[in-house]
């Protein structure tokens, strides 16, 4: 348990990670500080699994993201291997988990936030991108990293960065990896918002737990229909829309939230 939120109830199993819940906000610390939650092996396979743990769970309802220490995630855990040779997850576990956990991110039901209290580099760049928000203190850096070792940007990279900021301000980033700080990165779009870092946590489970507080159903509907949107036409994109509209039309919350508004009161979603 990490201390910082009276409450939490811990999920178990995780390597190199610590795994919260509260109020139906699951809070994810990657845990290895001396090394700025470098992506050991053992954490790659715990960020596979707990988008699924989360998917899962009906009463998780948003997952947020964060690293212990100073930084976010320093990306790939270089000295890992040798130490952890008995450890190690299967080649096949290892392999899922370095490739298709990022696409899982946008695949999943439920809202994800990063919480970024300091530097994002490589695969914690891309990391940081996979979220649906970022969150990010005054301390945070951006850095892609990956062409400073001649390594093609990867952990989709790619395609997540300039869907987020253009192709234009996507390239000079990834071929010079030079380092984008807090407020650029509000600027060009990389993050949603800035706030003092002593200040990031509290204010990113306050936006998580409006979420969670939220008509869980339409939310998860909503993202899924926004990243849909991202690869098909208008007019393929509107029937879709359509037939999500269907899904929550009769649904309690649409009924409780007209409810509320002619009783001039907050509603009480129950996600149904």
């Amino acid at each position: 348990m990490s201390g910082r939120f009276a409450g939490l109830t811990p999920y178990q199993g995780y390597e190199d990670m610590l795994v919260e819940k509260k109020d139906g906000v699951v809070l994810v610390t990657l845990n290895q500080p001396e090394k700025l939650n470098a992506l050991s092996p053992a954490m790659r396979v715990g960020l596979k699994r707990i988008l699924e743990d989360v998917n899962d769970d009906d009463d998780a309802k948003v997952l947020v993201l964060t690293g212990a220490g100073k930084g976010f995630c320093s990306g790939a855990d270089m000295g890992s291997g040798a130490a952890a040779k008995d450890t190690l997850p299967s080649r096949q576990e290892l392999e899922e988990s370095r490739f298709g956990w990022i696409g899982r991110f946008r695949t999943m039901r439920k809202p994800v936030i990063a919480a970024v209290n300091g530097v994002a580099a490589g695969g914690g760049f891309s990391l940081a991108l996979a979220c649906d928000m970022r969150i990010a203190s005054d301390k945070a850096r951006f850095v892609t990293a990956f062409i400073r070792r001649a390594i093609l940007p990867d952990q989709c990279a790619t395609w997540l960065l300039p869907h987020l900021v253009g192709a234009s301000r996507a390239l000079p980033m990834l071929w010079l990896s030079d380092e984008v700080k807090a407020e650029e990165a509000l600027r060009i779009g990389l993050v949603n918002m800035v706030t003092p870092h002593d200040e990031l946590m509290a204010r990113t489970m306050e936006i998580a737990t409006r979420l969670a507080k939220g008509p869980s159903l339409t939310i998860e509907l909503t993202k899924q229909a926004v990243y849909h949107s991202l690869g098909v036409s208008l007019e393929t994109h509107a029937e879709y829309e359509e037939n999500l509209l269907n899904k929550v039309h009769n649904s309690e919350d649409v009924k409780e939230g007209r409810a509320a508004f002619r009783e001039k009161r907050q509603p009480n979603f129950k996600g149904r």
